[in-house]
């Protein structure tokens, strides 16, 4: 994966409206453990058995608790299960390093960026240190005469990019393979790109090398800012994925690229920031979420896609400050992770690992919090569904108009018919059919919850065609599609819902101050465009954690 900083801004041209399927929610707190914080940017971090090494512009680290600094060059590492600094590992760069990857065994992290030296030793943008305590590894010693950006090792061979144009005195146009043991140059792979190359990324089958950055072709063949290498010859695949963007002075570019089952997930900087997703076997552009500034990291796991730039305030048609998690499937940006980051600086850095989500930067704040340049968030349990998708509900398709008593858990419902979700009528898919010619449909649901006070996070998510309104004992809790102020039922919806959004879901965090001990009600009211719409759909569901 490949972690950079970025420079351009963009503008919120457009915001895409995504339909929201309903998944998990994102798997870590929105809530940084403590740990330390660099002096200077982190522009990459790597994963490598029980510790976890991060590369920037820093050359020391503070620890908060303890007001202890530790000075450490450019590199460090830590525990991974406690965040802890392993003082001994401690290798000395006299530049910036700007992307790190670690052998398949493990052994060994390999280090590019600008410098020229590491622990003293001649080193030109280009060095391996020992995993298990980072002393530098000796006999490997090739260079590159321009910045290396992005590294990737793949079997026996390290894949290096960036702005350079020779390698160990070899002609290469801004990428490159070596011998990862050796170091020594790879000949005969020699592809090239006509402008820097910011991102490395083998695909799922590791047939595949994905190369991302400023590029408009590669290996001599037109392919813009993202595109595919054969790893063992260097030969362009015929994978060519539409622009990202569009280049109208302020340069795109594909600043970070991700991989994940049938999917790959591009950071995007130049005119209108953004997280795009593409079909790993066609190259098909399946969704994109615009940001008011560049995402600049990417990285997937487990049905989830984490963006990091600095967009801010606007991320999709929500509010996210530099971080924000969006589902894989469908584009959605999760309800319920919304961490803060201050980023006037950017964030630069993310890592989705099996038990924190590591990010780095140059933010000095999460969530109004000092927290300087350097976070990681712990992963949470499994969420907890408190109403599932096509769960049975009570409900009103008479069109009379229920007052309010009917949103609280005092109303008796007896009366009311009983049928799982969907519920509905015209479009073939329901498993309940209503009644037609009604401006509005009245649904209840009721559930228990043993002790509210131990949840942090709930959300819900919600189809309706085509308005509705949601309340949680008794307090509205969502409005989608419908007009401000008091609402009755004949209140008709504010607009008509049609294809595919008919049976989308749309998905809103929730206070889970809002439930209560024992006995709980969600009500929602769907609302027509006019009374004689041709169908209608409902469905909800709530977790929490």
């Amino acid at each position: 994966m490949r972690f950079t900083r970025g420079t351009g801004t963009a503008s919120l041209a457009a915001l895409l409206v995504l339909a929201l399927a309903p998944s998990a929610h994102a798997d870590y707190s929105a809530r940084t453990r403590l740990g330390w914080e660099p002096n200077g940017s982190v522009y990459a971090i790597q994963r490598t058995g029980d510790r976890v090494v991060i590369g920037g512009a820093f050359t020391s680290l503070f620890n908060r608790r303890t007001g202890e600094t530790v000075t450490m060059s450019r590199l460090a590492a830590f525990d991974a299960a406690s965040g802890e600094l392993l003082r001994g590992w401690n290798p000395s760069v006299n530049n910036t390093v700007e992307d790190l990857a670690v052998s398949p065994d493990g052994a060994t992290v390999y280090v590019g960026g600008r410098f020229t030296s590491v622990d003293g030793q001649v080193r030109t943008r280009l060095a391996a240190v020992e995993a298990d305590d980072g002393d530098l590894v000796a006999a490997w010693t090739p260079t590159a005469n321009g910045t290396v950006r992005a590294l990737a090792a793949l079997g026996d061979r390290l894949y290096l990019g960036g702005d350079f144009s020779s390698v160990s005195g070899g002609a290469r146009s801004r990428l490159a393979a070596l011998n990862a043991p050796s170091g020594a140059l790879v000949g005969g792979w020699n592809p090239g790109a006509d402008s820097t190359v910011n991102a490395l990324e083998p695909d799922e089958s590791r047939s595949r090398l994905l190369v991302g950055g400023l590029f408009r072709r590669l290996g001599g063949q037109a392919r813009d800012f993202l595109g595919a290498l054969d790893p063992a010859t260097g030969a362009v695949a015929a994978w060519r994925p539409p622009a990202a963007c569009q280049d109208s002075g302020n340069p795109c570019r594909v600043w970070d690229v991700s991989v994940m089952d049938d999917g790959v997930y591009a950071a995007v900087g130049g005119p209108g920031g953004r997280l795009v997703s593409y079909d790993a076997a066609s190259g098909a552009r399946r969704w994109q979420v615009y940001g008011d500034g560049d995402v600049e990291a990417v990285s997937a796991r487990d049905g989830k896609v984490y963006a990091g730039g600095h967009f801010a305030p606007s991320f999709g048609t929500v509010e996210r400050w530099g971080l924000a998690a969006v589902d894989a499937a469908t584009g959605s940006v999760d309800a319920l992770f919304a961490p803060r980051l201050n980023v006037t600086l950017s964030t630069f850095a993310v890592d989705a690992g099996p038990d924190q989500l590591r990010v780095g930067g140059q933010f000095q704040q999460v969530n109004g919090q000092p927290k300087a340049r350097y976070a990681e968030f712990p992963m949470l349990a499994p969420p907890t569904v408190l109403v599932p998708e096509g769960s049975a509900w009570r409900y009103s398709d008479t069109g009379a108009d229920p007052g309010t008593a009917w949103r609280t858990d005092g109303f008796d419902d007896t009366a009311w018919a009983s049928g799982p979700a969907q519920l509905g009528f015209g479009d073939g898919d329901e498993a309940t059919t209503m009644t037609s010619g009604r401006v509005a449909y009245h649904f209840r649901h009721t559930f228990t919850v043993a002790d509210p006070s131990l949840l942090t996070q709930a959300a819900l998510g919600l189809v309706r065609d085509d308005g509705a309104v949601v309340y949680l004992n008794g307090v509205e809790i969502f409005r989608s599609n419908m007009p401000a102020g008091t609402v009755t039922a004949q209140t008709p919806a504010s607009g008509t819902v049609g294809g595919a959004d008919e049976s989308a879901w749309y998905s809103t965090a929730v206070d889970p101050g809002l439930l209560r001990p024992g006995g709980n009600v969600l009500a929602v009211e769907i609302h027509q465009a006019a009374v004689n719409s041709s169908d209608v759909s409902f469905d909800a569901r709530l977790t929490v954690r």
